[in-house]
């Protein structure tokens, strides 16, 4: 069966675990049964820690450009290797993010939200109560709408992430659609009118990757249903990997998950064109 991972990261990344370069992660997704990969490595407006793009130079990073051509020459044959980005709060500047998304020499950019405006990153907040989560989900949402509409990216990545990072502090509140479906509603609906995906993100669905996964995805099986009865049908599947240990784990259980909840084709991208695979083909 044909697998795609198009949320991958390498030693390029601030965050990537024992910091694998993209040639050696390459390697490790074909072991797993991954024929394409796409490396999305953070660039995230304002967090310095991060690949900054802009604002006045919009050049290919030395580390991405040497990285990419040397997976190209060492990779065993088998796999396809394409250069994305994973771009972060695009909506913060979205002069900046257009421009990011205009560069040509990437092929497909996930749109994520780590962290709201004013803001710390969703991983380092303290959560306290399901009041003040529904509080940053609501918060969330209005700025992952904000973002749907803004031309920087081919598809929407971990819809539902602060969960995350509430779930491993204890509070295992739902961004579900009894409590927040009009607001869900609206971002499918941007998403699906501007010609936007959405990525199903599998970190957390499989044993294997991270060391105590929640068995989820994000979005939700709710709400990637939803995106479907709503005429959505652009989704890619990413297993976020930030090391060897986790290249590639979840795509296939994710590409299973799909077929079950009826949809019949999963996005590659060249160029931030799509092209659709069948998916069990």
């Amino acid at each position: 069966m044909f697998l795609a991972d198009y949320h991958v990261h390498s030693s390029c990344s601030f965050d990537a675990d024992g910091k694998a370069r993209m040639s050696e992660m390459a390697r490790a997704e074909l072991r797993r049964g991954i024929t394409e990969v796409c490396f999305t490595d953070h660039c995230d407006i304002g967090t310095p820690e991060t690949i900054q793009l802009g604002p006045n130079s919009f050049y290919l990073p030395k580390s991405q450009g040497h990285q990419f051509i040397e997976a190209m020459e060492k990779a065993p044959e088998g796999i396809e290797i394409k250069l994305g980005l994973e771009l972060g709060e695009g909506n913060h500047d979205p002069a900046r993010a257009k421009r990011i998304y205009a560069m040509p020499e990437y092929d497909f950019i996930l749109g994520s939200l780590h962290n709201l405006r004013d803001e710390r990153d969703f991983y380092y907040l303290k959560y306290e109560s399901a009041e003040q989560c529904e509080g940053l989900y609501e918060r969330y949402l209005e700025e992952l709408i904000e973002l749907a509409g803004i031309p920087c990216f081919d598809t929407m990545a971990h819809i539902g992430y602060c969960l995350r990072y509430m779930h491993r502090q204890g509070l295992d509140v739902e961004m579900g659609m009894d409590r927040f479906g009009d607001r869900i509603d609206v971002l499918l609906k941007t998403l699906i009118e501007n010609g936007r995906g959405i990525e199903l993100n599998c970190a957390d669905l499989a044993d294997g990757g991270r060391s105590n996964p929640m068995h989820l995805t994000f979005p939700s099986v709710e709400v990637l249903r939803r995106y479907r009865e709503l005429g959505g049908d652009i989704v890619t599947v990413g297993s976020d990997a930030h090391n060897i240990k986790s290249a590639g784990v979840g795509v296939a259980e994710g590409y299973e998950l799909l077929m079950a909840n009826g949809f019949k084709y999963v996005a590659t991208y060249k160029h931030h064109k799509a092209e659709f695979k069948r998916l069990g083909g």
